[in-house]
């Protein structure tokens, strides 16, 4: 009998039946299509032996200062990291400036070390854990010590909070003190999840009446997600949302006292460093961005110009080249922009020539035209938003993003992207953490990850892959925060749900343990109709292999649709053997190629297999 091919078309198909599918993958797991075949995606390994995140990290910034030193700038929901020269640093940045307090302490019972806070109007939220205040004057009374140091500060209420004394208990107990008392507050925690709020207070201000509890499915609030861009070689950033203002990070001066350093809010930066007027900087905003090659720093959402209340459609931009000028005048190009469809402005990213602004409705256009509008603003599409502020990446001018129930690309006109694994991903998606979805880009293999969460999970446990250049689509798990493709480093850079950073494209393993990679066809027949059952006696492998030597290989077979399988195998496949000889019977047949060894990596040629009819039933 002549042989048959066992290598299916590129790419995974989900949303038909094993059946329908007959010779194209159906399931897949740590395999990607690259140049027409499967192959296994390569390992990752860690760039430090533990953990040194504190809360859950969702963006990450590679950065390169004028000298050359590389940085990686991570934001997490509780802090904000640099890695440099080895090292990871906490330069949470300093939400106020210094504050003076008077007699501000009041020592617990006899024998406690938890010591009351009273500062009117403290701003810090109420969080799990606390956020944190920095105390700069160091007191002794009552038998507690409090340092010059940072402390976890727990909630009581709008004015007041506790810590815990660096040492020592109350002697007394209920003694207020502490003379004339400095204290400055780092960024608040912002949740690590999405949930769903209901009752008095729940979602956005001014999302609904005062004095009226959100009720029915209830109100989705975001976790802490960063916004991060260069400022030259210093950095801006935001936490979203609306709740705070820009953040500014002052690499010269890292680098220069790296374990002490934090940032510190734009305000304070303009007054304190460049002696500047910080009065027209927004004070609440949304995502930030610095826009190339005009270089106006961009804020989208924001408090508009004479208000004090967050506008979540509002953009507002500086002067060209200033940090400190917002506020239109004719001499100037600062300005804003309210746009006009859509309820939050989700997603902005830098294109060739402009800058796209991702709605939850619309994605609009905006560029760059020059005095006296500054910015020209169009809509792109409608009914075409993104699914979070991460969702959205750009390629070589083209856009692609995840919306809230399907794929989109602008190209010079938004369409949608056919999907063959849409079901499989909307079909088991937690709609609730639905903000922790993100894009990855893998330029060397042509690839664009979409990392989400099941519906099952409050964590990203699955991704979907898109290959641009071929068309095709692959799936799996894998259990990631925050990714950034190489370029200043050397490979794509990822953290985990632990707060694990890695190296991804890195070696052949999980971190030194073995990768589970799998591809699956579904129930192809042995001839066009179905009519005969085949018997299946050989098998002649094609494989390539970058590391290792050996995969499995796996055949099902099945008289009826819906009659139960007949597994034969794994059968190991080492690169030394010609043919597999085997027997098999059925009428459709199921290869599946897997490996789950460390050390391997590997991608499928053309296998075929060898056969003779076994009668018509």
């Amino acid at each position: 009998m002549p042989l048959v091919q066992l290598t299916a078309p590129p790419g995974v198909i989900t949303d038909i039946t094993d059946y329908q599918a007959q010779m194209r993958y159906t399931n897949a797991d740590k395999v990607r299509f690259f140049q027409g075949y499967a192959e296994k995606i390569g390992g990752w390994t860690k760039r430090f032996s533990s953990s040194q995140l504190q809360g859950q990290c969702r963006k990450i910034f590679p950065h390169r200062d004028t000298d050359g030193s590389k940085f990686i700038f991570m934001g997490t929901s509780t802090h904000f990291f640099v890695e440099y020269s080895g090292q990871v640093y906490d330069i949470t940045p300093f939400r106020t400036d210094p504050t003076t307090l008077t007699n501000p302490y009041t020592t617990g019972s006899a024998g406690s070390n938890v010591v009351t806070v009273t500062h009117t109007n403290h701003g810090l939220a109420n969080t799990s854990p606390g956020s944190r205040v920095v105390v700069q004057t160091a007191v002794t009374f009552d038998g507690v010590t409090i340092a010059a140091q940072e402390y976890v500060a727990t909630y009581v209420n709008a004015n007041q909070y506790t810590i815990v004394a660096s040492s020592g208990t109350a002697s007394s107990g209920g003694v207020t003190g502490g003379g004339s008392i400095t204290v400055r507050y780092l960024t608040n925690n912002g949740p690590d999840d999405g949930l769903t709020g209901y009752g008095f207070g729940a979602g956005l201000w001014g999302a609904s009446s005062w004095g009226t509890a959100r009720s029915g499915s209830g109100v989705v609030l975001s976790p802490r997600v960063w916004s991060i861009d260069a400022f030259g070689e210093d950095l801006v950033a935001s936490v979203g949302g609306g709740e705070d203002t820009i953040y500014y990070f002052d690499v010269s001066a890292f680098v220069a006292a790296p374990s002490t350093y934090r940032g510190t809010t734009l305000a304070y930066y303009v007054t304190n460093t460049l002696s500047g007027d910080a009065s027209q900087i927004p004070t609440k905003v949304g995502q930030v961005l610095v826009s190339t090659p005009d270089r106006h720093l961009i804020v989208f959402g924001a408090n508009p110009q004479g208000s004090s209340t967050y506008d979540r459609m509002t953009i507002r931009f500086s002067d060209q080249e200033s940090l400190s000028t917002w506020n239109a005048q004719i001499t100037n190009t600062a300005g804003e922009q309210r746009l006009g469809t859509g309820t939050n402005i989700e997603a902005v990213e830098k294109g060739r020539g402009q800058i796209f602004v991702w709605t939850d409705v619309d994605v609009y256009s905006m560029q760059f035209i020059g005095p006296p509008f500054t910015f020209s603003f169009s809509v792109l599409g409608e009914i075409s938003g993104t699914i979070s502020k991460n969702a959205a990446t750009t390629i070589e001018g083209a856009a692609f993003w995840m919306g809230v129930d399907n794929f989109y690309m602008y190209d010079g006109a938004v369409r949608t992207l056919p999907c063959p694994v849409l079901q499989h991903v909307f079909d088991d998606f937690n709609q609730v953490q639905r903000e922790k979805v993100f894009a990855g880009q893998n330029i060397k293999f042509n690839e664009i990850w979409w990392f989400y969460p099941s519906e099952g999970s409050t964590d990203i446990d699955k991704y979907v892959i898109y290959n641009y250049i071929d068309n095709n689509w692959s799936i799996g798990t894998l259990d990631r925060t925050a990714w950034v493709d190489s370029n200043i480093f050397a490979n794509p850079l990822t953290v985990d749900n632990n707060g694990l950073q890695y190296n991804q494209e890195s070696g052949t393993d999980a971190a030194g343990s073995a990768i589970t990679a799998f591809v699956e066809t579904g129930f192809f027949n042995g001839d066009a109709n179905g009519d005969n059952v085949y018997f299946v006696n050989r098998v002649i492998p094609d494989v390539t292999y970058s590391s290792g030597t050996s995969l499995k290989f796996t055949l099902k077979t099945k008289i009826y649709p819906q009659d139960s399988e007949i597994t034969k195998g794994p059968f190991t496949i080492a690169n030394t053997d010609t043919k597999l000889d085997m027997r098999a019977r059925g009428r459709s047949f199921q290869a599946r190629y897997e490996s789950d060894a460390t050390g391997v990596s590997w991608r499928l040629g053309t296998w075929r297999a060898e056969g003779r009819t076994d009668g018509a039933r």
